[in-house]
C-alpha cells in the first residue's frame, strides 16, 4: 500500500531548497503567470459511494437491471475508477455507478435497483455522514452536470503525468479529479515535464515512487501566455497523442482478450509477461510463456495465424509508442518555449524529475 514518506525521504520539494539554481528556475516558471485555478477553476473531486460493492456494477449487471426495469437506465452512469486512467487514454473495465444523490430519488420508483441494493442495506445504513441508505455518501451532486461535459481527468496517485481527455461524459470516483474544459492545449501542458516538475515539488511523496497530487497541488500550476495559434498547435499534438495511445491500447487488448481461448479449461490468471505480451522478444518467447502458464501448447494448426497476428500487432504497437514519444518531445519543446527556458534551464529541470 502507498504510505506517506517524511518530506525529505524522496527529496520532493526539499532538494530545491538547498539548490539555488533550481529554486531560481522555479521562481522564473511561476513569475507573472496566472494559475490553473484562475483560468480553468479548481479540479473537481470525484464521487465517494461509501460502499462500492453496492453502487458500482459491471456491464452485465447493468444490462440485467435494465431488463428487469427500463427505468433503471436513468440511474446508471458510465464510471471510471483510479486504476482505469492512464497517460493519454483510459482502460475502461465497463463499470457503471448507480447514481443516487441526496434528496432526489424515490427509490420505490426503481424496483430493480432497490432490489439490487437491498441486501447491502445494513452496511449502507452504517456509513458515515447523513444520507438515506440507498443514496451515495458523497455524490458531488452540485456539479453532476460537469461530469457529463468534456473534461480532462487524472488520478490523484501518480508516478508520471497521467492526464487524459474524456469526451464521453464519464462519472469518476474519489481517486480521480476532473477539469471540465474542451481545451486540449491544457492537456498538452499537463502531460509536459514542466507540469510534472511542479507536481513533484507540491505533492505528497508516497511509497512505491508515487506522489499524491490533490486539487490544491495542481491548481497552483502556472499557465504560460500563448497565442491562439500556439494553443491550436498544442491541442493538435495532444489530440494526436491521445489517438495514438487509444489505438495502441486497442491493439494490445485485441490479443489479450483472446489469450484465455488458448487455455484448455477456459479462464486462467495471466502472468505479467502475458499481460504485456508485446514486450516479449518474439513469437517463440510468447509460445513458451503460453505453455508455461496454460500447461498446454498453442495448437499446431493455429500457430501460424497466432505468429502473424502477434508479429503484426507488436510492430504497430512499437511504432505507436515511438510516435507518442515523438509527440511528447515536441510538446515539451513547445511548452519550454512558452516558459522561455534556456537549454541549461531545461537540462536542470529534466535532471530533477
Amino acid at each position: 500500500s502507498m504510505q506517506p514518506y517524511p518530506q525529505n525521504a524522496l527529496g520532493n520539494g526539499s532538494w530545491e531548497l538547498e539548490n539555488p539554481q533550481l529554486r531560481s528556475l522555479r521562481e522564473k516558471i511561476n513569475s507573472g503567470k496566472p494559475t490553473l485555478k484562475e483560468i480553468y477553476g479548481s479540479p473537481l473531486y470525484g464521487i465517494k459511494t461509501g460502499l462500492n460493492e453496492a453502487f458500482v456494477v459491471d456491464t452485465p449487471t447493468k444490462e440485467k437491471l435494465c431488463r428487469e426495469d427500463s427505468r433503471s437506465a436513468e440511474l446508471l452512469k458510465p464510471f471510471l475508477e483510479g486504476k482505469d486512467l492512464r497517460r493519454w487514454h483510459r482502460q475502461s473495465r465497463g463499470l457503471w455507478i448507480i447514481y443516487i444523490p441526496k434528496n432526489r430519488i424515490n427509490i420505490d420508483n426503481y424496483p430493480a435497483v432497490r432490489s439490487w441494493l437491498s441486501p447491502f442495506r445494513a452496511r449502507l445504513e452504517g456509513r458515515a455522514t447523513d444520507q438515506e441508505w440507498f443514496e451515495l455518501q458523497q455524490a458531488q451532486g452540485a456539479y453532476e452536470a460537469r461530469f457529463q461535459e468534456q473534461k480532462i481527468t487524472y488520478s490523484r496517485f501518480l508516478k508520471t503525468p497521467e492526464f487524459s481527455f474524456d469526451a464521453d461524459g464519464q462519472y469518476i470516483n474519489n481517486a480521480l479529479f476532473s477539469i471540465p474544459t474542451p481545451d486540449r492545449s491544457l492537456l498538452a501542458v499537463l502531460n509536459s515535464s514542466i507540469c510534472w516538475s511542479h507536481l513533484r515539488s507540491q505533492s505528497t511523496p508516497l511509497s512505491g515512487g508515487f506522489s499524491q497530487a490533490d486539487a490544491a497541488d495542481l491548481e497552483t500550476l502556472p499557465i504560460p501566455p500563448a497565442t491562439d495559434a500556439q494553443k491550436a498547435e498544442l491541442g493538435s499534438l495532444a489530440e494526436a497523442a491521445q489517438a495514438a495511445a487509444e489505438k495502441r491500447y486497442g491493439l494490445q487488448q485485441d490479443i489479450t482478450r483472446r489469450l484465455p481461448d488458448l487455455a484448455p479449461g477456459g479462464a486462467v490468471k495471466l502472468t505479467n509477461r502475458l499481460k504485456e505480451w508485446w514486450n516479449l522478444p518474439d513469437f517463440a518467447a510468447f509460445q513458451a510463456e503460453v505453455k508455461k502458464v496454460f500447461k498446454a501448447d498453442i495448437p499446431l494448426r493455429e500457430r501460424s495465424e497466432w505468429d502473424s497476428w502477434i508479429t503484426e500487432n507488436r510492430t504497430q504497437i512499437h511504432a505507436l509508442t515511438a510516435e507518442i514519444a515523438r509527440i511528447e518531445a515536441e510538446i515539451n519543446t513547445k511548452v519550454y518555449a512558452l516558459f522561455d527556458l534556456t537549454a541549461a534551464e531545461i537540462e536542470l529541470l529534466e535532471a530533477n524529475i
